[in-house]
């Protein structure tokens, strides 16, 4: 099985390579983009399936909820995590942002996030596979997501 592929967005590098490790060592693969525009080259390049986005909402040039209504338009399923230093996401945000957290979220609680997401878009993708295989979709995606969930209380 692929290891989730994560695309971490900051302008500041500290915070990049924090996302490298952070991730990392709790088994996903991470690359990483100092702003939008370079998020968005990584998306459209194809080089890279990209499971999910955390992005950063004050970044120069181009911010996080002007990335994300980006994201969503090229791919609306792809989850997208905003961190913000900010009280709440900005108003423009959370059409397009599919959860919000503040700088300095306990790192258990992004990870958390992060599956909750993750989980939600598999649930998508095998409920859309069943309409493909009508008398075995359904039972499969179950069993798939037993699966996934067993796995993870045994870690």
């Amino acid at each position: 099985m692929k290891r989730p592929l994560l695309l971490c967005v900051d302008d500041d590098p500290g915070m990049r390579e924090f996302y490298e490790r952070l991730f990392g060592r709790y088994g996903y693969g991470v690359i990483v983009a100092s702003g939008g525009r370079q998020a968005l080259e990584l998306l459209h390049s194809g080089a890279v399936d990209i499971d999910a986005v955390i992005s950063d909402y004050e970044m120069p040039g181009m911010n996080g909820a002007e990335l994300a209504a980006e994201l969503k338009r090229c791919k609306p399923t792809l989850p997208v995590i905003m961190v913000t230093g900010r009280q709440a996401v900005p108003g423009e945000a959370p059409h397009f942002v599919d959860a919000a957290l503040a700088k300095g979220t306990p790192v258990d609680e992004i990870l958390d996030q992060v599956e909750i997401l993750l989980a939600s878009q598999r649930r998508h993708r095998a409920s859309k596979m069943s309409r493909y295989v009508p008398g075995l979709g359904r039972g499969l995606a179950s069993v798939a997501m037993a699966v996934f969930l067993i796995s993870k209380v045994w870690r």
